[in-house]
């Protein structure tokens, strides 16, 4: 079907309580709501989010350059092309990977809609019959930290991460005493968002791998390959890279350099298609793969648990929870808002991503 026009709007959307990260205190979040449209009227749905600071895209040049650079070269193409236009779109203009992942997730919907089939059979067929969901505790005050992780725990959550990269010694302390307040079942690992450096943290992640720590999390800048070479090698707790990873090249030059022990796969950053190209390198290199969250509405969500379900190395825990922290989703019956008591999203049955707008969140894209 060909792709007739698109709507694009920014919404600003409250969180329900502060999350913190090494960079930065949220307390709400600017998101990109797209919809496109093929000749038929059939429509497809993406959703995007500011990266900044820790990336380098925001709701406002996605705008830009979708309307202006990337939609122009598709506009009247084959939406089933999706090759074809990811070769379009590159030729439109180099990065902006995130800009290019929302049109490739909003395809998919659309053609998932046309051919009358769910996202993840488009994807490779079902491989799994649900995501399991993880938790995760943003940097605050280390009683509430602490609150927050025994609260998960109790909850039935059995994957709890939690940021660091501020201060090393406090951020010893918190792993010390969540783990004795989790107690030894939860797997249980940090993330540091690039905001640690190699000198200070060394010996500090030598000392938490007393705590049975599952992986780190980037916490190096992405630019340091050397510090990320230097971690793999020093440690035993596996090195996950989340930021450092946006395209399959990315991904290449850290196994090529031996940087990294296991991959985040965030589909806002990488699409779906990109998504399954990464996937398939770390696999082929044997990296365990998570799923990973970045701030995603009902929409995003979705999207990540069709790719999820259709994705064979997605060994670890998922984290499809984020609409849970939002304020107000987008979607209608806010499907993603409420943690199943199992932990675990289950197979989606609908057409395309299995989503639709809410009409005051439609009415925005149309003005």
């Amino acid at each position: 079907m060909k792709i007739k026009d698109i709507f694009l709007a920014k919404k600003f959307i409250n969180f329900k309580h502060s999350y913190g990260i090494s960079s930065a205190n949220f307390t709400g979040e600017s998101f990109l709501i797209l919809k496109i449209v093929a000749e038929d009227g059939t429509i497809g749905l993406a959703d995007s989010v500011t990266a900044i600071p820790f990336g380098y895209e925001d709701v406002d040049t996605m705008i830009h350059i979708i309307r202006n650079y990337l939609f122009p070269t598709i506009r009247g193409m084959d939406s089933l092309d999706i090759e074809a236009i990811e070769t379009s779109m590159g030729k439109a203009t180099p990065g902006h990977p995130m800009a290019k992942a929302a049109i490739d997730i909003a395809l998919y919907d659309l053609n998932g809609k046309i051919l009358g089939l769910p996202v993840y059979q488009l994807l490779g067929g079902k491989f799994r019959d649900e995501v399991r969901i993880g938790g995760a505790i943003g940097i605050s005050n280390t009683k509430r930290m602490i609150r927050e992780a025994h609260n998960l725990m109790q909850r039935g959550c059995k994957d709890i991460k939690m940021k660091i990269g501020i201060n090393p010694q406090d951020d010893l302390h918190r792993v010390q005493e969540i783990r004795r307040a989790i107690g030894p079942e939860p797997r249980f690992y940090v993330d540091g968002n690039q905001g640690c450096n190699l000198t200070e943290y060394l010996p500090v992640f030598k000392k938490m791998e007393a705590y049975d720590i599952a992986f780190i999390e980037q916490p190096l800048p992405a630019w340091d390959i050397d510090g990320y070479q230097r971690l793999c090698a020093a440690l035993g707790t596996p090195i996950l890279i989340d930021e450092g990873v946006y395209t399959p090249h990315d991904l290449m030059t850290l196994i090529k350099y031996q940087a990294v022990d296991a991959v985040n796969i965030k589909i806002l950053k990488t699409g779906l298609t990109g998504g399954k190209k990464i996937s398939a390198i770390a696999e082929s290199a044997g990296l365990p793969c998570f799923l990973g969250s970045m701030f995603e509405t009902g929409i995003g969500t979705a999207a990540s648990i069709h790719f999820a379900i259709s994705t064979r190395c997605i060994s670890h825990t998922s984290e499809c929870f984020f609409p849970a922290f939002l304020a107000e989703d987008v979607i209608e019956g806010d499907i993603y808002s409420i943690m199943p008591e199992s932990w675990a999203w289950e197979l989606p049955h609908d057409n395309g991503l299995g989503v639709s707008l809410k009409p005051d969140i439609d009415k925005l894209l149309e003005q």
